[in-house]
């Protein structure tokens, strides 16, 4: 196996296991916070997110890409220095942005809040508004440190922010939620500022004292200076990069926008739609976003390690990756989204047992609509990051943007029927990533040259994930009756992952060499010749 590829998963498995770590965290902790303020409070606790997640896109997601590639570029050619330089530049740039829509946000706080359809949550917008500017630094050293193929400092900040969000989260909560919902919210907002200022401080002093940093031999000639040609290829990038990532926050922004202002406008009280949005963002996206998590690292190992492929001429470590790549998508995808899915109310009812019985109702509901769209997530994510390393950040924002014409136009229409009301926006976003993933794939193959064989990248991880399902609707059906929802639950999520492990095994989902690429996948390899597989 090449280096290049190496390095693509490793650094992506680094990623991966801190995310879902976070995750798996952050889910718990939300569980307990809607416990502690209900499905209203998450309405009041989500609504500032959704403008927050556009404007910190706006200010940081493209250079952070730009800062990957181009680091990338100069440590392939060994000039270190250079890299340090665009470091130095781009964080000016960063810092300078994050000021400005830190003061937009703080500053609109109460208009903002009113176009969302929900005054009362003017507060969390104030609240969160200085983490924009955190986040907007610490990127710059993630793209840094990306480009050099060094993920443990960007997985270690992030299990900082995990952390640190639950842990002044928790105590601030406590000691203002009893002042009402809208203060209970505001305490877990002020918690997610103060985690990214610590995951902010480690990353600099991560920097600092790391060899990074430290001064090597003199070098023959200092680096030229960066000028406008650098300017001009920095934003070439990152502009088309904002572009595309804004379209998901964007995503969001439509239902944060709609959801509560057509669910009140067919005729539901204010408080009602509110604890539906509450339901939408706090129970259902939360579960929706946990598979994303491991194909979003792919997708920020994928910049670095397809440009550097790319930059040297190495066409077939370049189609090998993006093949595995897309493999890898559809098969985290399709598995997540079957037993999502199919067990949709079962696992609400466990994580969120303390709700009420109309909004685990509604939830599952949401939740098993939605459960589609993470296939096409998985799919969207990672082709966004092959794109991007290809020097074309522009088609994914082609594709998305139409995805996004689609869902507004499905929430006006959908959410405004009575009978369908908010899960409206849930087929809204399933159509929205699918149109966006579809489109991905499509210029991902074109541009790459690589080969999208149907029986073993589709077919095969399809088939496997269509076991499961049958698995574990069986189990269900034939034990589920006399067992309680925590062991019916638990025991289905072990009976899906053990027959969809087996089937993707006899089925020769994965490569003798793409199962070396798996933590295990030696053992793994090992056990599907002993079953009697073949190379593919």
């Amino acid at each position: 196996m090449s280096n290049g590829k190496k390095s693509f998963v490793g650094g992506a498995a680094v990623l991966a296991a801190a995310g879902l770590i976070g995750k798996v965290i952050g889910m718990f902790y939300r569980v307990w916070l809607t416990g502690l303020i209900t499905s209203e409070g998450m309405g009041l606790y989500g609504t500032p997110y959704s403008v927050y997640n556009f404007l910190l896109v706006v200010s940081s997601a493209g250079l952070p890409t730009a800062i990957s590639k181009l680091v990338s570029e100069r440590l392939v050619s060994g000039d270190r220095l250079g890299a340090r330089q665009i470091l130095k530049k781009t964080r000016r740039i960063l810092l300078c942005t994050g000021l400005v829509c830190t003061g937009l946000m703080a500053a609109l706080a109460e208009p903002l809040a009113a176009l969302m359809g929900d005054p009362l949550s003017a507060p969390g917008f104030v609240a969160l508004a200085p983490s924009i500017f955190f986040v907007c630094l610490l990127s710059s050293y993630r793209g840094y440190f990306q480009g050099a193929q060094n993920m443990t400092p960007t997985a270690v900040s992030q299990m900082i922010e995990v952390v640190g969000k639950v842990a002044f989260g928790f105590v601030l909560v406590k000691l203002m939620a009893p002042q009402g919902l809208i203060w209970g919210a505001v305490a877990a907002i002020l918690g997610v500022t103060i985690a990214e200022l610590l995951a902010l401080l480690f990353l600099m002093l991560r920097y600092l004292l790391g060899p990074e940093h430290a001064q090597t031999a003199a070098p023959a000639a200092a680096p030229a200076p960066l000028g406008r040609a650098f300017y001009k290829r920095l934003f070439s990038i990152a502009i088309p990069v904002t572009i595309g990532a804004s379209m998901m926050p964007i995503v969001n922004l439509v239902d944060a926008s709609l959801v509560t202002n057509r669910l009140t406008a067919i005729g539901y009280a204010l408080s009602d739609a509110r604890e539906m949005y509450g339901v939408l963002t706090g129970m259902v996206n939360t579960m929706v976003n946990m598979p994303a998590v491991i194909t979003l690292s792919f997708s920020m190992s994928l910049v670095p390690a397809v440009s550097a492929a790319q930059r040297r001429g190495d066409e077939t470590v370049l189609r090998r990756t993006v093949g595995t790549s897309l493999k890898l998508a559809f098969m985290i995808g399709s598995a997540a989204a079957v037993g999502m899915g199919m067990l949709a109310h079962q696992i609400l009812r466990l994580l969120y047992a303390s709700e009420p019985e109309n909004c685990l109702q509604v939830g599952g509901e949401l939740l098993t609509v939605m459960a589609a769209a993470v296939l096409f997530i998985a799919v969207v994510q990672t082709t966004t990051g092959i794109l991007q390393g290809l020097g074309k950040p522009g088609y994914p924002v082609k594709t998305l943007a139409v995805g996004i014409v689609c869902k507004i136009l499905l929430n006006i229409l959908l959410i405004g029927i009575p009978e369908v009301n908010v899960l409206g926006a849930a087929w809204a976003s399933v159509i929205c990533y699918g149109v966006a993933a579809v489109g991905n794939v499509y210029m991902v193959l074109r541009l790459s040259g690589a080969r999208l064989r149907f029986t073993s990248a589709v077919l095969r991880p399809a088939l496997a994930a269509g076991g499961m399902g049958a698995a574990v609707f069986a189990f269900v059906k034939l034990a589920g009756p006399r067992l309680g929802n925590t062991t019916e639950t638990l025991g289905a999520v072990c009976v899906g992952v053990a027959v969809y492990a087996l089937l993707a095994l006899l089925l020769r989902a994965l490569t003798p060499e793409e199962l070396s690429m798996i933590p295990g996948g030696r053992k793994l390899q090992a056990l599907a010749h002993r079953l009697g597989g073949k190379k593919a």
